[in-house]
């Protein structure tokens, strides 16, 4: 019943051709096929040196007029080389997969979040790469198998929460994930890091409003010059922030809300409501029923690897049943926002599993003191909080891909904030707690004043209300009272290493 939305805008590239993916788009490079789903659009250009394949949609802020053909155009007109191409990416918003291919590279790498994912084969295989791991194991061949690890296979199945991978191993033996900041080089298998490189500009917190508010405002005319769109508004920063920037076009998109369990008397229901009535845009509040086609499950889960059926009533009753030809405008500006709090004077690889809420997982802590010493000197060289790398490479790169594509069974997602140019504007303002407190509420001011009349993610009950005060007072979030219970479960662990040490040494 639902055949076609198997593996629904995904792609695969092999270096034999694979008769099994019927109805599929193939495009040959050289030695190698690459198969992308009728749904996932792909545009290529070449010239005698250069192919450029885009698999997905990019946007350009300064024109927002032009379409994915003619931004390839730019951008082979600007790609002397693979480092030039790379420079020439920077700028463009979207969501997205580049191949790239010259007389010296041959890579693939995607959008600033890697929300278009790419796995790929780290040993000699048939298929180079894809979109999820089980796509790629249920083509290979060889046939790779489930990963051998016992740490890994203890994390997956008695620690993961929500999707919340870490590192950039995956389930199966030698396929790996392509994290944000890398592209993968096709004929080494190997990830390489290409950004940041060198220190970020400097600059102040006004010109860092001026830049962020131009070009989030050119990023959405784009997206609603080139589809119908939908926006959720809930009563936070980030959507109340593309509202704002979507200033004179806000009746071209369809604002609403999906009521999972809220209640009307919830600020991300009753907020957005008043605003909207208030600039005389309408405003839905959709009812989410909780139940699901079986056939259209299995599809969902299938489909993406890490799929979570907590998030699949609204994905089949709103964005499949009822807007499927929409592109759904979601916007974080977490990146830019420290989600983590400074860094903290003493970092390793427990502090790092504990942000996540993983400090009892073995495999996670080993994990994490790897990808501290891979992004700790690469962030001291950019100027960089390592915890505002840690957040963009492993909590958004992993948990917010997945987030995106198991969405893409019923809806193409589309991210304002998800340019490497635009969160350099934001991180060059050092200030951290300006980023956090301030930045996007001049945004706010610099576009659509009147929306900050009112309250952004007010506490919804006593409780939350309490929590806010301690929080304002540096007692909770990342305050004294948080930083005491960590204290104590750090040394907590610190005593249980030195017990097993011991132990091993009797």
């Amino acid at each position: 019943m639902f055949q076609n939305l198997q593996f629904r805008r995904q792609f695969l590239l092999t270096k034999k051709p694979i008769d099994q993916i019927d109805g599929w788009n193939c495009v040959k490079i050289d030695q190698y096929y690459l198969y992308v789903h009728p749904d996932l659009e792909i545009n290529g250009i070449h010239n005698s040196e250069k192919t450029i394949i885009l698999a997905g949609e990019l946007y350009d802020s300064e024109q927002p007029e032009k379409l994915n053909a003619d931004i390839l155009k730019d951008i082979l007109a600007s790609a002397h080389n693979f480092e030039s191409f790379v420079k020439s990416t920077r700028k463009y918003a979207g969501t997205f997969a580049f191949l790239f291919k010259d007389g010296w590279d041959f890579v693939i790498l995607n959008d600033a979040r890697a929300l278009r994912e790419i796995y790929y084969c780290t040993e000699e295989n048939q298929v180079v790469c894809g979109s999820q791991p089980n796509i790629i194991a249920r083509f290979s061949n060889p046939k790779v198998k489930a990963s051998s690890d016992p740490l890994l296979i203890d994390f997956y199945r008695n620690h993961l929460q929500d999707s919340r991978w870490i590192g950039d191993e995956t389930y199966f033996e030698g396929i790996k994930h392509l994290l944000p900041n890398h592209y993968l080089d096709i004929n080494k298998r190997q990830a390489i890091r290409f950004w940041p490189r060198g220190a970020i500009n400097r600059m102040s917190l006004d010109e860092a409003v001026s830049r962020g508010s131009l070009f989030l405002r050119g990023i959405m005319k784009a997206i609603v010059n080139r589809h119908p769109s939908m926006m959720a508004i809930t009563g936070g920063i980030d959507s109340r922030t593309l509202l704002a920037v979507s200033r004179g076009i806000q009746d071209k998109i369809y604002l609403f809300v999906n009521n999972v369990g809220l209640g009307y008397k919830h600020p991300d229901i009753y907020l957005p409501e008043r605003i909207c009535k208030s600039i005389d845009v309408p405003f839905h509040v959709h009812e989410i029923p909780k139940d699901v086609n079986n056939d259209f499950r299995k599809m969902f889960l299938e489909n993406t690897f890490l799929a979570s059926e907590h998030y699949l009533p609204p994905i089949y009753h709103v964005f499949y049943k009822k807007h499927s030809e929409k592109r759904c405008i979601l916007g974080v500006s977490e990146i830019a926002r420290s989600f983590y709090g400074k860094e903290p004077w003493k970092l390793d690889g427990y502090r790092m599993a504990y942000l996540q809420d993983y400090q009892k997982c073995r495999y996670v802590i080993e994990q994490c003191e790897l990808i501290l010493a891979d992004i700790l000197p690469v962030a001291r060289e950019a100027g960089l909080n390592v915890l505002d790398l840690y957040y963009w490479e492993q909590r958004l790169g992993n948990w917010g891909a997945v987030r995106n594509s198991e969405s893409l069974i019923a809806i193409e997602k589309v991210d304002p904030f998800n340019s490497h140019q635009l969160n350099e504007v934001f991180l060059g303002v050092v200030d951290s707690e300006k980023r956090k407190k301030i930045l996007f509420r001049e945004i706010i001011r610099n576009m659509w004043p009147e929306l900050l009349k009112w309250p952004i993610n007010p506490p919804n009950n006593m409780h939350g209300k309490i929590t806010q005060f301690l929080t304002k007072m540096g007692v909770f979030g990342h305050g004294r009272l948080t930083e005491l219970r960590y204290q104590i479960r750090y040394h907590k662990f610190l005593r249980e290493v030195r017990s097993n040490d011991c132990q091993k040494t009797m």
